[in-house]
């Protein structure tokens, strides 16, 4: 299947890349290091609510391990930084792959010279998209009890579908509010957490072969009826 370069309008209301890592240098110190060689293009900064939470509960809540702590930004991206994670996104808006990916390497190739990244424990490629209407009455998916079809009234599917080397998170659902708009939402969130020995070194084909494994999965879903209907350029 031929893959567009893009529909109109942008569904994206969200795109990043994260990395989970770990550190020779103290933890508390990730955030300064970093902020010093990004600075100069994202010059605002923010603490995040996270860091409210104290240390110690932060440290043994897995569902917080991977928050970030801290948030610098410019007019069109934004960094999000914790003592093992941060984050790229582009937002408000999505410029394409194109753009996104130039950014994307920048901030690698400054975060490597700093050279206290010790290894990379997860990479991930996360694309949040919503739809007016429900989604699953133009997607290539179908839940079935004992062979008839559901209404798909309040639905929410979650599953892990693996992709080569990656392995994609894909959500699913309908009935969701986004600025005060009804609709569905695909959220699909690609990653890889082995063999990244090598990042730094391979880092551009490892998300070049993410962010393919995520588009296809996402052009994949779409009924050849409904994608017509969104205006694709190839």
């Amino acid at each position: 299947m031929k893959l567009p370069l893009k529909i109109s309008p942008c569904p994206i209301v969200e795109a990043l890349l994260e990395i989970r890592f770990t550190t020779v240098i103290h933890p508390d110190a990730v955030f300064g290091l970093f902020y010093n060689a990004l600075k100069s293009d994202f010059p605002k900064v923010d603490n995040l609510p996270i860091l409210q939470i104290p240390d110690a509960l932060r440290a043994t809540d897995p569902n917080l391990k991977y928050k970030p702590l801290y948030k610098i930004s410019n007019k069109d991206f934004v960094v999000q930084i914790g003592s093992d994670v941060f984050s790229i996104n582009s937002m408000p808006d999505y410029f394409g792959w194109s753009i996104f990916s130039e950014r994307i390497f920048d901030v690698l190739h400054r975060i490597e010279e700093l050279k206290i990244i010790n290894s990379i424990n997860r990479l991930g490629i996360r694309y949040i998209n919503f739809f007016e209407g429900n989604i699953f009455d133009n997607i290539n998916l179908k839940i079935c009890i004992n062979d008839e079809g559901i209404n798909y009234k309040n639905t929410v599917i979650r599953t892990e579908m693996a992709q080569d080397t990656f392995i994609s998170t894909l959500q699913i659902a309908n009935n969701i509010s986004n600025k005060k708009q009804l609709g569905s939402i695909i959220d699909i969130d690609t990653f890889k957490d082995n063999d990244l020995t090598d990042f730094f070194r391979v880092k551009e084909t490892l998300i070049n072969d993410g962010h393919s494994k995520e588009k296809e999965l996402f052009f994949n879903l779409l009924k050849e009826d409904f994608l017509s209907k969104l205006n694709p350029e190839y």
